[in-house]
């Protein structure tokens, strides 16, 4: 049965009728559930405020993760609605903003491209496409027909700007009956978006829906998507990989299970350190299922990663950390040091919003992306400036996305060879 702290519903600042409690798996349907982390009440993560929004009152919501006692997927305790999330306010993720995200999409297009045989008669689309970074890759590398799918007003405009055929809906009717329309989708991407659906069995439908089908398995449309890896965020203590946007933390048992009920097949799965361990996973209607899925569920089992004591252990983990990293920060401003913090990452405000960091400890967070400069961090409300607001008088800089942490030292560390940088040891 799954277990809620009652109290919780006692302290809720919020409009209760938006939240959705889960009450069943999202991948299974079992109603099997179990709370094994608790990390409090948390603002949307990727929700940056303007300074005229700082005076409205905040909305915040509990910050659970259920674990299915029958499949072992983990989820979400509660599903706040998908226009809250990304409708209400302006969106502020950018694929295009990072290097690294950028070089990431490019490998990305060219493996798929490489694996599957996607040409210039093809069309491929992406759900969640955000400004369209991964679509003009593989136009520019295949010469394929392309069509993003991304919710966020803003967001889809700044892909139309780029040249990027974009609906700016959800992964719905609409999108699906165009994709349809133009003859069907050899390829359908969604790169840290499978994680932020509610209604998994009716996506996978409508995906099936608007892939090319017939021929031989070979010829079949392919669905690709990467997400976070549970397994790495158990192994490194990743807790702010966890943040209200997403519905789902995946591993490859429980997804193996779902998709073969829906009659699909996990034809190959790949590993990669994007977002701090990732999981890209290729699934077709038929096909031969990869070894690799044995493979994982073996080590994920090995790992006791459907078991609920390794997340009692998770949650020791998680406050010993929270008191480790205070008492670094409380140290270094005691001692008259000038702490800031290096990239407004979505998963920096649950680790801001959980430790309890704010302007009494940071001065400010840099980041080099338009959408958030000049903003404020949710919960926490730590102004945004960009990267030429560091000065000498900074002592030590908490790099938020430690994820890139070399890529920013080797970036900043050159130029301001005098500030500690520290990196959450996740």
């Amino acid at each position: 049965m799954r277990k809620v702290n009652k109290n919780v519903f006692k302290t809720l600042s919020v409009r209760m009728y938006a939240l959705m409690p889960v009450t069943t798996c999202l991948l299974c349907g079992s109603a099997d559930l179990k709370l094994i982390l608790d990390l409090g009440l948390h603002p949307l993560a990727d929700t940056f405020l303007k300074k005229e929004e700082l005076s409205e009152p905040e909305e915040k919501y509990p910050l659970q993760v259920l674990l299915c006692g029958d499949c072992g997927h983990t989820m979400t305790g509660f599903i706040v609605p998908p226009q809250k999330r990304y409708q209400a306010h302006d969106y502020s993720y950018d694929s295009q903003n990072s290097e690294v995200s950028v070089q990431h999409f490019e490998d990305m297009a060219a493996d798929v491209i490489a694996r599957e045989g996607v040409g210039a008669e093809d069309l491929v689309v992406d759900i969640g496409s955000s400004v369209g970074t991964l679509l003009a890759a593989f136009r520019a590398q295949s010469g394929s027909k392309i069509l993003g799918v991304e919710p966020s007003h803003n967001i889809a405009a700044l892909a139309t700007q780029n040249g990027v055929p974009t609906i700016n809906d959800f992964w719905s009717k609409v999108a699906v009956d165009e994709v349809v329309k133009q003859g069907g989708a050899k390829i359908i991407t969604a790169t840290n978006a499978f994680n932020h659906i509610g209604d998994m069995s009716a996506f996978m439908q409508d995906v099936e829906r608007a892939l090319v089908s017939g021929g031989l398995p070979a010829q079949a449309g392919a669905f690709v998507a990467e997400v976070p890896y549970m397994l790495h965020l158990v192994q490194k203590l990743a807790f702010d990989t966890i943040y209200l946007e997403h519905m789902s933390y995946f591993a490859i048992k429980p997804l193996a299970r779902f998709f073969k009920n829906l009659g699909m097949t996990i034809t190959d799965i790949q590993e990669n350190e994007y977002m701090g361990g990732s999981i890209r996973i290729t699934v077709k209607k038929g096909g031969e299922e990869t070894p690799l899925v044995k493979t994982y569920i073996a080590r994920e089992e090995a790992a006791g990663l459907f078991v609920a004591g390794t997340y009692q252990r998770m949650m020791q983990n998680i406050q010993q950390f929270k008191l480790n990293l205070m008492a670094e920060l409380t140290a270094a401003k005691h001692s008259g040091g000038t702490v800031i913090g290096i990239g407004a990452a979505t998963k920096g405000n649950t680790l801001l919003h959980y430790c309890g960091i704010d302007t009494s400890l940071l001065e400010f967070i840099t980041d080099t992306s338009s959408l958030k400069i000049g903003k404020y961090t949710p919960g926490s409300h730590i102004p945004i400036v960009s990267d030429d607001a560091i000065t000498d008088a900074v002592t030590h800089a908490l790099i938020l996305p430690w994820n890139i942490a070399p890529f920013l030292k080797e970036k900043l560390g050159p130029k301001y060879p005098k500030i500690a940088f520290i990196v959450p040891h996740m």
